[in-house]
């Protein structure tokens, strides 16, 4: 079994259980007290700093009045300035605003949801701009977005330590006018993206002119479960590589799975290959079949239902399911229980503080060393790692 560490410089969306299940608050009711991921602070302090172009127009402003506005009508924000250390980057968001009382950046794997003041944008002197500084390591991406108090109103942050309403309304912050890269949240709500300049190239996310596009086609599954399938473009071979993929409305909205299998399969980075998305059925029913197995409906359903079709290779090397969250929990599971069946696991941030699946990993279930799992796990994810199928 192979884990290979995370690269915190490609999380572009946050994978924690408590955004995926903030997106839909209104339409059913959150998990209960003991069924919420522990908030574990940040392990080091921000480094905060002051931007040098900032502390200028600061100056400027004194004798220019338009000096602001000549600022904003040319900027590119987030403001990235060297520092001392050429493997890191001073990192400047700003927010024009004059009537706000607070502004608080609410940045994947920056803010710290134990420490939000850490966050909280600063006012610049003589000026309607808000602004904070910290240096980051130069390969760094993230998602951003603002969150705006009003004079009178509560921080809409706090949330008297609901930590699920806490999420629900970060992730619905603004995102940075004066940044053209963005992104979507599970909910579907536009973000803002900084990507430093040694962050690694993400190639595969939009659609490429004259790539040949799969085709994703709506699927009622066993049970009566919402899915889809992708098919790769032109003629499939024989026992293609089979994907599950879990949580599949998210894949097929606001993030689009199907574009990236589109420009992996023209690279060469997958074979032809098929996918079998899998709907959620909604939060409190994510919750009641992931968070306790989830994994009987892979097995007892999905895959037989599969098998019927054609769509089921001999080879349980050539089926992978993908997860994130309780999804990579579930596949998790499945890759360690069924390995007869399932191959390949990519598992996102799975939700080990739920099940940390010692059961499964014990002594004596463990290969030997010098052995090979016949379950290749990838744990994370990789910006330049593919899952490698056996061909012919």
């Amino acid at each position: 079994m192979t884990n290979p560490q995370s690269d915190p410089a490609n999380l572009q969306s946050d994978a924690a259980n408590l955004q995926l299940d903030a997106a839909n608050p209104q339409k059913s009711t959150p998990p209960g007290p003991g069924r919420r991921p522990p908030k574990v602070p940040r392990p080091h302090p921000l480094q905060h700093g002051m931007s040098p172009t900032l502390t200028a127009l600061a100056e400027r402003t004194v004798s220019d009045p338009a000096a602001v506005t000549d600022f904003l009508t040319d900027a590119v924000l987030p403001l990235v300035e060297p520092v001392d250390n050429p493997d890191e980057r001073l990192v400047t968001f700003v927010w024009h605003d004059a009537d706000a009382e607070q502004v608080l950046l609410f940045a994947n794997r920056l803010t710290d949801e134990t420490r939000l003041p850490e966050t909280l944008l600063s006012p610049l002197p003589g000026t309607d701009l808000w602004a904070l500084s910290v240096v980051m390591r130069s390969d760094w991406r993230a998602s951003y977005a603002f969150v705006v108090q009003r004079p009178g109103e509560r921080a809409p942050w706090l949330a008297e330590g609901d930590q699920v309403q806490i999420r629900a309304t970060l992730d619905r912050g603004h995102p940075d006018p004066h940044n053209p890269a963005t992104c979507r949240n599970r909910a579907g709500v536009v973000q803002s993206v900084v990507a430093l300049p040694d962050s690694p190239p993400q190639p595969f996310l939009v659609r490429r002119p004259g790539t040949p596009a799969g085709t994703l086609r709506s699927e009622a599954l066993p049970g009566g479960r919402e899915g889809w399938s992708w098919t790769a473009a032109g003629l499939l071979p024989p026992e293609a590589p089979l994907l599950l993929v879990l949580d599949g409305e998210v894949w097929t909205g606001p993030q689009d799975l199907p574009t990236t299998l589109d420009n992996l399969v023209a690279d060469a980075m997958l074979p032809p290959c098929r996918a079998l998305l899998v709907a959620s059925g909604g939060r409190e029913h994510r919750w009641a079949e992931l968070g306790d197995d989830g994994t009987s409906y892979l097995t007892d359903d999905l895959l037989p239902w599969a098998q019927g079709r054609g769509w089921l290779p001999r080879d349980p090397r050539q089926v992978a399911v993908l997860g994130q969250s309780l999804g990579g929990l579930t596949a998790l599971r499945l890759g360690l229980r069924r390995p007869d069946l399932c191959g390949t696991v990519l598992s996102q941030s799975a939700s080990l503080w739920l099940d940390d699946l010692t059961d499964l990993v014990s002594p004596s279930t463990a290969p030997r060393p010098g052995s090979t799992s016949p379950t290749e796990v990838r744990s994370g994810c990789s910006p330049n790692h593919t899952p490698t199928w056996p061909r012919g």
